[in-house]
C-alpha cells in the first residue's frame, strides 16, 4: 500500500450529539467523513449529559469543563433518530445505536426492549459509559460498572437479539494506572454473556490509562472471550499512531485477531476531529497486512452493525 492511498473504512465510534446534547452539524459530519474515505459509521448520543448551573460563569463544552456533575439523558436516543437519517447520503451508510440509559438501573433491559420495539433500525446498544476516567466521578448516582446486575440484563437482551454491545470500561483508575483493579467486573460480564458480541473502546484506555499497559490484558481476555472486539480509537488511536509512526504491538494485536478488531474516531458531533482521527485511521490502517487490512477497516463493522 502506497502513502497516497486511502483505504475505504468503516467510523465505529461517532457521536452525533455533544456533552451539552446539542447536535452536531449532519450535512459536516457527512462530509468529513466521506472525505476521509468512510463509507458508514456506527453512530450514537451521549448517554449523559453536562450541567450548566449558575455557579459556573462560562457555558460548558465537555464534561471536564467545569465542576457541575453530569446526569443520565434518554432523549439523546430521540436525538439519532431525528439526525440518522441526516448524516445518510451521498453514499454514506448509517448504523444508529441506543445508549439512552442508566446502567445501574435493573429496568435498563426493558428500557431497550422499548425502544427496539419501537423503532427497527436500531443496530446495537452503545456507548454505554461504564468505568471512565474522571467522568465515573462527575456522574450523579450509583458508580457504573461491568458486572452491575443491570448490565447483565442489558447484555442479555442484546444476545437474545443478536445485537452487539460498545462499552467504555477503564480497566484501572487514573491514580493507580496499570493496577487493572477492575478487569475482573469486565471479565465477568464477558464471562456471563457468552452469546452477545461486545466492543470493547480504546481497549479500555482513557486519559489516565496507558495504552501499552493494556496490551497484555487485550491478548489475555480476547484469547478467553471469543467474542470480545477490540475498538481502536481515542487516545488509544493517538498513542498507536504518535509522532507518525505506528506502534508495531498494536499491528501485532490486528494481527493476531483479524476478526475482532475495528477502527473509530470517538469524534464528539466535531467534523475537525473526524478528519484528525480519520488521518491516524489510515496511518494504522496502512500498516496492516494487506489480508488483515480489509476486516480492520471496514469488514468486521459490516458483520456486526451492517449484516454483512
Amino acid at each position: 500500500m502506497t502513502d497516497e492511498e486511502t483505504v475505504p473504512w468503516t467510523d465505529a465510534h461517532l457521536h452525533v450529539v455533544d456533552f451539552l446534547a446539542q447536535p452536531g452539524d449532519p450535512a459536516a459530519l457527512r462530509e468529513a467523513l466521506l472525505d476521509s474515505g468512510a463509507e458508514r459509521a456506527v453512530v450514537f448520543g451521549l448517554p449523559v449529559k453536562k450541567k450548566w448551573s449558575v455557579a459556573e460563569p462560562q457555558r460548558p463544552g465537555y464534561y471536564l469543563d467545569g465542576n457541575d456533575p453530569c446526569g443520565y439523558h434518554s432523549a439523546t436516543d430521540w436525538e439519532v433518530r431525528a439526525l440518522a437519517s441526516e448524516l445518510e447520503g451521498d453514499g454514506l451508510e448509517v448504523a444508529p445505536l441506543t445508549c439512552g440509559f442508566d446502567p445501574t438501573d435493573q429496568v435498563a433491559g426493558d428500557v431497550l426492549r422499548r425502544h427496539w420495539d419501537s423503532w427497527d433500525r436500531w443496530a446495537g446498544v452503545g456507548e454505554v459509559l461504564l468505568r471512565h476516567d474522571s467522568l465515573t466521578n462527575l456522574t450523579i448516582g450509583e458508580t457504573p460498572r461491568a458486572d452491575h446486575p443491570a448490565m447483565a440484563s442489558v447484555l442479555r437482551l442484546a444476545g437474545e437479539r443478536g445485537l452487539p454491545v460498545s462499552v467504555h470500561h477503564d480497566t484501572g483508575s487514573n491514580g493507580r494506572p496499570g493496577a487493572h483493579e477492575y478487569a475482573g467486573q469486565l471479565d465477568l460480564m464477558l464471562r456471563d454473556a457468552p452469546d452477545t458480541d461486545v466492543v470493547w473502546c480504546h481497549a479500555g484506555s482513557s486519559r489516565g490509562m496507558r495504552p501499552h499497559d493494556q496490551l497484555d490484558l487485550a491478548h489475555e481476555l480476547m484469547s478467553r472471550h471469543d467474542r470480545l472486539v477490540l475498538e481502536v480509537s481515542w487516545v488509544l488511536l493517538d498513542q498507536v499512531t504518535q509522532d507518525g509512526t505506528v506502534d508495531e504491538r498494536w499491528v501485532d494485536v490486528a494481527r493476531r485477531w483479524p476478526e475482532r478488531v475495528v477502527v473509530g474516531t470517538d469524534a464528539v458531533a466535531d467534523p475537525d476531529t473526524v478528519r484528525e482521527q480519520a488521518a491516524r485511521i489510515q496511518l494504522y490502517l496502512g500498516a496492516l497486512p494487506d489480508d488483515v487490512r480489509p476486516l480492520v477497516a471496514s469488514g468486521n463493522a459490516g458483520r456486526l452493525w451492517f449484516e454483512e
